[in-house]
């Protein structure tokens, strides 16, 4: 009984020591951005030129679109539009992206932001506007 009692006691003992905690990241790089962004018309789409800069193991973009309500004259709900994978070689890279500026006159918006391969996020882009002609 005292053995297996003991042996309770040590495995309570190893076992309940030390941090428990998933592996922590080390993240040297600064967090990714949009270094520059240049919106240009080309009817009937808008061509986006993007720079990133930052980011842990190389880094991507996300492209939100939400419609404007025709009322409110507001964006509704954002919803995924398009995403670029984190890749070291977007660092150094002009990407473009061409965004429709009305859908079967549905007119939207769209905002941006940058991400790493470590799963951090930067901040969304202004929004940018597409008006019906």
């Amino acid at each position: 009984m005292r053995k297996i009692l003991f042996l309770c006691m040590t495995l309570l003992v190893v076992t309940g020591c030390g941090r428990k905690e998933p592996p922590q990241a080390l993240v040297d790089a600064g967090p990714p951005e949009i270094a520059s962004l240049k919106v240009t018309d080309a009817e009937p789409s808008k061509k986006l030129e993007i720079q990133l800069a930052g980011g842990e193991g190389g880094v991507g973009y996300q492209i939100d679109r939400a419609e404007m309500d025709p009322y409110c004259k507001c964006p509704s709900t954002w919803l995924r539009y398009y995403e670029e994978p984190p890749l070291p070689r977007n660092n150094t890279r002009l990407l473009q992206k061409m965004i429709r500026s009305v859908v079967a006159d549905h007119d939207y918006v769209y905002r941006l932001r940058a991400i790493d391969a470590a799963g951090r996020l930067g901040v969304w882009s202004k929004p940018i506007q597409t008006t019906v002609k």
